[in-house]
């Protein structure tokens, strides 16, 4: 009687182990969206994942704010990632932006470039196609192999902000356009004589070293930004749609409200939200 039991058993623990699984897989957070706070939102996942494991965030590769508000907009995740405030339209549609952060748009050169400081005007002849190689600029020579962004792209609107111009900016023929900031991270490392534009924080996932260039004599570091003397920034944040939000969702946005959340973004140079906009 007890050897003919056994296979039951054996099924009974295999229904409630799949049952287990079941449940957990459905109580994975995916967060899609921008690439802007890629990095530092992969940062926030593995803590709040090593604490706990009633929950699991997932932070996909990049596809773009568009990305994130598709997603959060359809109901295929119930939060999504973004580097830019909502716009009015996207408010009344009834999303709701939960700030992370502001985070310091570097402009940055591969690991052979030797120039430290760029100025607007110089930035501008760059992307323009004025200037071409790093010797111009007081460099070691090497070409400059640019890559580039558009318009709606956060980091370009970031330093547009400051630099008025590069908002309508006509890209040289060797400037390399991309839409997405992993491609741009391939690309600064892949290049020594490189050079790009992303916020601080993203710039972490560089396998490779790169170079920080000041602008106009100031560097793009947390500090700048507080004391008003950096402008170009963006502001990292999460999405959703207003209405009740899944457990999972909950429990990460209290993680990143809570002291061990703030603490790994300020770790990583993010300042709290701006206010008063």
């Amino acid at each position: 009687m007890t050897i003919s039991m056994a296979p039951w058993r054996q099924f009974v623990l295999f229904l409630l182990v799949l049952i287990g699984s079941l449940e957990v897989l459905a109580d994975d957070l995916v967060i899609p969206g921008s690439g802007n706070p890629e990095y530092i939102l992969g940062q926030l996942a593995s803590a709040f994942n090593q604490r706990q494991a009633q929950h699991r965030v997932i932070i996909p590769p990049s596809t773009g704010t568009a990305g994130a508000l598709r997603d959060v907009g359809e109901g295929t995740s119930p939060l999504g990632r973004v580097g830019r405030l909502l716009k009015d339209e996207e408010s009344r549609q009834g999303f709701i932006f939960v700030p992370l952060g502001r985070d310091p748009v570097a402009v940055v050169g591969g690991a052979g470039v030797t120039v430290r400081t760029l100025s607007a005007t110089q930035l501008l002849d760059v992307y323009s196609g004025r200037i071409t190689n790093w010797r111009e600029l007081g460099g070691k020579p090497a070409p400059i192999r640019a890559v580039g962004r558009e318009n709606s792209d956060a980091s370009r609107q970031a330093l547009t902000k400051v630099i008025k111009p590069f908002r309508d900016v006509v890209f040289g023929p060797e400037v390399k356009i991309v839409h997405l900031d992993p491609r741009l991270i391939e690309l600064l490392d892949r290049y020594p004589s490189s050079l790009g534009f992303l916020n601080r924080s993203a710039l972490a996932a560089c396998s490779s070293r790169i170079v920080l260039l000041a602008l106009d004599g100031v560097e793009p570091t947390p500090e700048n930004v507080e004391k008003g003397h950096y402008q170009a920034w963006v502001e990292l944040g999460l999405i959703h749609k207003s209405g009740g939000l899944p457990p999972a969702a909950r429990a990460f946005l209290d993680f990143v409200r809570a002291a061990e959340g703030q603490g790994i973004l300020r770790r990583h140079g993010i300042l709290p939200p701006a206010t008063g906009r």
